[in-house]
């Protein structure tokens, strides 16, 4: 009877109790492409399962380089304790026999192997749904890191840089859901809508519908935030003040969905920002008081320079754009 490639067996193999025949059948199923994110999924169940193994990467890369030295005959003895990927696996999976050897140390192609990673261009916005159904848009020059394995039942934590609009959809199990970022805050939900906005300059939470709690640090302490429909939450960019307000429209905040620009007295500073964030351009006004000149309404736009010539037309500004870089000024001063 043949013998099947199970987790078991592939415990085993991780931990250096496979014979040589299970090693040349692991390698021959590992080849298929369609195993090999099961192979990274059980790796990671049994490294989380296996805390106490502590990985001697020094001793760990010098055996590696000698394997990599043997004949090709593969005749060298290898201690059976020692958890190593198949020969034939070396070529093609460089990334997984550092996995392999250092395990439980931590490995460097880990995140992309892990994390299935969304990207929108500027100028782009992009619609994702997600595997528990929930829809995500993409705002402009934003990341999406969402996990390969078990995102829907094990977990639904999220990583977003950039700026997104978020509708959850709830689970029987009342699983939450939670959108991190690298700027010590993070949103946690159950089923709602809203929108995050977390760049270079700080952070935005809009809530749309539903409830959320917002969770961020206040210097060295942790706090925590409910929400509720119509709060828009804005952070520094450091751990600084939290600013919670009312707004009559919430969902202005993701308008961007719809090609379209809402701004309630927004200063043309403020929209230099926004150029920049959203199209990678560099918008110059050097005039300090122009700077402090609002804008308000709403403007639809496919582009960049749609937009600039919105905001320009019935103004007396004018601009002039050399590659990425816009200069604006009023020639009547």
């Amino acid at each position: 009877m043949k013998t099947q490639v199970t987790k078991e067996l592939i415990f085993n193999y991780f931990s250096g109790r496979t014979t040589a025949f299970q090693k040349q059948l692991i390698d021959e199923w590992a080849r298929d492409a369609a195993n090999r994110e099961q192979f990274f999924v059980w790796l990671e169940l049994w490294e989380s399962q296996n805390p106490q193994y502590v990985a001697d990467i020094q001793t760990a890369m010098k055996r590696h380089q000698r394997r990599m030295q043997q004949a090709p005959d593969g005749n060298a003895p290898v201690a059976e304790n020692e958890p190593v990927l198949p020969r034939s696996l070396w070529p093609r999976w460089i990334a997984a026999a550092s996995v392999a050897l250092v395990l439980a140390g931590g490995w460097l192609f880990r995140d992309p192997l892990l994390n299935e990673t969304h990207t929108t261009a500027f100028g782009e916005t992009r619609q994702l749904t997600l595997a528990d159904g929930s829809e995500v848009v993409l705002n402009a020059n934003s990341t999406l890191k969402v996990p390969r394995f078990g995102f829907g039942w094990q977990t639904r934590d999220v990583e977003l840089t950039g700026e997104a609009t978020f509708s959850v959809t709830h689970t029987t199990d009342d699983q939450r859901f939670v959108v991190k970022t690298a700027r010590n805050f993070e949103v946690v939900v159950l089923g709602t809508e809203f929108t995050v906005y977390n760049r270079e300059r700080g952070g935005k939470v809009v809530l749309n519908k539903g409830k959320v709690r917002l969770r961020y640090q206040d210097g060295e302490a942790p706090r925590e935030l409910m929400m509720k429909p119509g709060d828009l939450v804005t952070l520094d960019r450091q751990n600084g003040p939290v600013q919670l307000r009312k707004v009559s429209q919430p969902e202005n905040a993701s308008a961007w969905r719809e090609n379209r620009f809402v701004f309630e007295e927004t200063t043309l500073g403020e929209i230099v920002h926004l150029f920049k964030e959203n199209y990678g351009l560099e918008l110059e006004i050097a005039d300090p008081q122009l700077a402090q000149w609002t804008v308000s309404g709403s403007y639809t736009a496919q582009n960049a320079e749609e937009l600039l010539e919105s905001l320009m037309e019935g103004s007396e500004l004018t601009y002039q754009r050399t590659g990425a870089h816009i200069i604006i000024s009023n020639p009547a001063n």
